[in-house]
C-alpha cells in the first residue's frame, strides 16, 4: 500500500515538474491545479503508471538475490533463476490496478494543494517583503 501512495505522489509531482521549476505566479499554480484536475491527463498518467508498475513486477530479481545470498554466506544456487517481484510478493499483483484506480484521486488532491498555493502566493510575497524590511531595519540599528 505504501508503494501505491509513493507511486501516486511521485506521478502527481512529476507531471507539473517543468512548471514548478520556474518562477511561480498565482497563474502558474492555478494552471498546475487545472492541469492536474484534467480527467484525460489523470487517466493517461494512471494508465502509464499502472503499465510501468506491471513491468516492474516482472523485473528479474535473481541476480540481486544471488549476490545477497553470496554476501550472507548462503549458496546462491539456491535462488530461483526466475525470481521476480511478482513471485516474491503475490499481493503485489494488485498494485497496478490499485495505482490505476487511486492515482486520479491523488492528482485531484495535489491539484487542490496547488490551488491553495495559488491563493497563498500574494500573502507569501507580502510576508517576504515584511521580513526583508525587518531584516533591513535590524541591520540599520
Amino acid at each position: 500500500m505504501r508503494m501505491i501512495a509513493a507511486s501516486a505522489l511521485l506521478a502527481a509531482l512529476v507531471v507539473p515538474a517543468p512548471v514548478l521549476a520556474q518562477d511561480h505566479t498565482e497563474e502558474d499554480a492555478a494552471r498546475v491545479a487545472d492541469m492536474l484536475r484534467d480527467p484525460v491527463l489523470q487517466q493517461s498518467v494512471a494508465q502509464g503508471m499502472a503499465a510501468a508498475s506491471e513491468a516492474l513486477l516482472d523485473v528479474p530479481l535473481a541476480p540481486l538475490a544471488r549476490a545477497v545470498a553470496e554476501a550472507a554466506g548462503d549458496d546462491p544456487r539456491d535462488i530461483d533463476p526466475n525470481l521476480t517481484l511478482r513471485h516474491v510478493s503475490p499481493d503485489a499483483e494488485t498494485v497496478p490496478s490499485q495505482i490505476h484506480d487511486k492515482l486520479p484521486r491523488a492528482m485531484d488532491a495535489v491539484a487542490g494543494m496547488a490551488g491553495g498555493v495559488s491563493a497563498m502566493i500574494p500573502a507569501l510575497r507580502e510576508m517576504a517583503a515584511r521580513m526583508q524590511d525587518a531584516v533591513d531595519q535590524a541591520g540599520n540599528r
